[in-house]
């Protein structure tokens, strides 16, 4: 069994897609159907859903040691994006470190808190 696809409220679908699908690497494949959607992997795609009210939400990404290096790059470079080592705190510049694994947390658009994680060994 695996997650097919989830739908992610924003305030401006095709703006989301570029946005998940420039920062994270992923595959925009435009408009699907009546979303705009953006390719994870072989198996779950994310579709973006416009909407006015909503909660925010939160979405982790496991990635490779060299994904989470050029994501991380990508976020430095965008000086409207902070990022931070805890959910709470996402605008400190730093990155978390246990003994499995490396992250950081960051907000989209819309609120919504993504966390890239890279695990030891992955």
């Amino acid at each position: 069994m695996h997650l097919d696809h989830t739908i992610i409220p924003t305030t401006n679908e095709p703006r989301s897609a570029v946005f998940y699908s420039e920062i994270l690497g992923l595959q925009n494949l435009g408009q699907y159907g009546s979303f705009y959607a953006v390719r994870v992997d072989s198996n779950l795609t994310l579709l973006f859903r416009q909407k006015t009210n909503f909660s925010r939400l939160h979405f982790a990404f496991n990635v490779t040691e060299q994904e989470y290096a050029e994501i991380l790059a990508r976020v430095k470079k965008q000086p409207d994006i902070r990022y931070g080592d805890s959910p709470s705190d996402r605008s400190n510049n730093f990155e978390y470190h246990n003994e499995t694994e490396t992250g950081f947390y960051f907000d989209d658009q819309d609120g919504h808190i993504l966390e890239v994680i890279k695990s030891h060994g992955l």
